[in-house]
């Protein structure tokens, strides 16, 4: 009789098992401040080693080689999704012109070249360990990067 109970009592155990990617999980903002199922208030805040001087340290190169940018102004976010520990998950992108239209700058290459350079950064932090997402936004004027923030 001991041995099919305990058969179950270990069934349940591991039928009760997490088994979500990490990646899979629901995403916070990272500026949200109501974290968790329990509703306790707890401040939840995801930022890279270093914050915008690291981010703008990134994108340096870029910025000093991309010129003559097409069409000449507009805003590209990046979306960076971290999982609860702080690891690259994915990213999505957003390019607008000036008048908020979608756009592709210098027909998809700029973005590719962003999206390489995104995806590599590390050393994030996450003070909740709840799978959050980090926007960058990109502001272009006058076919060249004016602003990362």
């Amino acid at each position: 009789m001991k041995k099919p109970f305990a058969i179950i009592i270990i069934l349940v155990i591991f039928s009760c098992k997490n088994d979500t990617p990490l990646c899979d999980e629901h995403s916070s903002p990272y500026y949200s401040s109501i974290i968790g199922i329990d509703f306790k208030e707890k401040r939840h805040n995801t930022r890279i080693l270093g914050e915008n001087i690291t981010i703008r340290k990134v994108f340096k190169e870029l910025t000093i080689k991309e010129k003559n940018i097409e069409p000449n102004n507009g805003f590209i976010t990046l979306r960076i999704h971290l999982d609860k520990y702080g690891n690259f998950c994915n990213q999505e992108t957003f390019e607008v012109d000036s008048d908020y239209q979608p756009t592709e700058f210098n027909n998809g290459t700029l973005i590719k070249k962003i999206r390489k350079i995104s995806k590599n950064l590390s050393n994030w932090t996450n003070d909740t360990e709840t799978k959050t997402f980090y926007l960058i936004r990109i502001k272009i004027k006058e076919g060249q990067i004016e602003e990362i923030f």
